[in-house]
């Protein structure tokens, strides 16, 4: 992840039950951890996780979860918040 970087960036998400605690990784965001009560709270929590790495350096994304049909791992991507801005304009 870098502020020069100008591509979705698509990552894979794994949410467990830890004794009540859903606790959200992926194998693909290094330092990505959300723990809620429920399934939806760290679902919710998840975008707000990955825009805060992606600050840390220096880019601004968008993220959003992807339709899926696999039940081990849910995609998500993260679209630099630049070519969010170019795509609405244009729209």
């Amino acid at each position: 992840m870098t502020a020069t970087r100008l591509k979705a960036k698509t990552f894979r998400v794994h949410i467990e039950d830890r004794n009540g605690l859903f606790v959200a990784t992926s194998p693909d965001l290094k330092g990505m951890l959300v723990v809620g009560r429920s399934v939806e709270a760290v679902t919710t929590a998840i975008p707000k996780e990955v825009e805060d790495l992606f600050a840390a350096c220096g880019s601004k994304v968008i993220v959003s979860e992807v339709e899926n049909d696999n039940n081990e791992f849910t995609p998500w991507v993260a679209v630099p918040a630049e070519i969010a801005r170019r795509v609405l304009e244009t729209v």
